[in-house]
């Protein structure tokens, strides 16, 4: 194996130095071992040094690794803050009432995504990206894996939330997932662009609703409403109408579902508001 970069070494270097002076025992002989083990990694070859680290003080590092929020080692990271927010938005939909639900982003996903977005600001997105394919798996396992109902419903919404909390850190890698032909990757895309808004995506919205199946429909029209509602919808009134007209040929499709038929006449009365506003 080739050796490892001074970088990289450095690295461990300061990762060891950390658990000296944090979590680790305050015990002169332990204090040495990081102190001696620095000059270490000058003169041993990889994988030797990591290796003899690793075994040395790997309770140390467990205790490290399981008290910091973010850990870099070797360039991977760990993003305990963003898992921490995704649970937090999982536990409060699991909470909310169906009304509550069947009403859009709450405060508090809103918030949580804000607070994604500033903790991958400057990242190259990996992180994000792998969170939201594994959202994306983990819809389409519930909607695989439940019968039909309220139960998988509300199963599917809490996914959503958790799509929603990395929903803005999400939206600059958006039209990677829009083409895809996996539903869930589509959904991550539309959770996006409710707490991410983007006028561009009215027509790919309206899309949705006329090809999707009535899940993916109804979150589109949630999208398509919030849009409608923004503070800037007045810049877009023309393509407000195209996308709603879309939509309105759909409309057959809905059945008797109350939520899908409710939502869209939400968006219709808004439109009206907003052109009458802008008169």
């Amino acid at each position: 194996m080739a050796d490892i970069s001074p970088e990289v070494l450095s690295k461990l270097a300061e990762l060891l130095k950390a658990i000296g002076t944090g979590s680790a025992p305050h015990d002169p002989t332990f204090l040495d071992y990081v102190r001696d083990l620095t000059g270490l990694f000058n003169s041993v070859a990889w994988p030797a040094a990591a290796i003899y680290c690793v075994i040395l003080f790997r309770p140390q590092l467990i205790n490290f690794l399981g008290n910091v929020d973010t850990v870099k080692v070797f360039g991977a990271e760990i993003s305990r803050r963003i898992n921490s927010q995704i649970e937090q938005s999982a536990k409060e939909a699991q909470a909310r009432t169906e009304t509550e639900l069947l009403s859009g982003p709450s405060k508090s996903e809103i918030n949580r995504a804000i607070v994604v977005k500033n903790l991958v600001a400057g990242s190259n997105g990996g992180e994000i990206a792998a969170q939201a394919e594994a959202l994306a798996v983990e819809y389409q396992q519930v909607r695989d894996s439940m019968l039909p109902g309220k139960k998988r419903t509300r199963a599917m919404e809490v996914v959503v939330s958790k799509m929603r909390t990395i929903g803005q850190a999400f939206f600059p890698i958006r039209h990677e997932f829009a083409g895809s032909p996996a539903p869930g990757k589509r959904l991550m895309v539309i959770a996006s662009l409710e707490v991410s808004l983007d006028y561009d995506m009215l027509d790919w919205l309206a899309d949705r609703v006329a090809s999707e199946k009535p899940f993916l429909q109804y979150h589109a029209l949630v999208a398509t409403l919030l849009a409608v509602q923004g503070s800037d919808a007045h810049a877009y009134i023309p393509e407000l109408k195209a996308a709603v007209e879309k939509i309105r040929r759909s409309k057959g499709s809905f059945g008797d579902d109350a939520s899908r038929t409710g939502t869209l006449e939400e968006i219709e009365q808004a439109l009206e508001r907003l052109q009458a506003e802008s008169k």
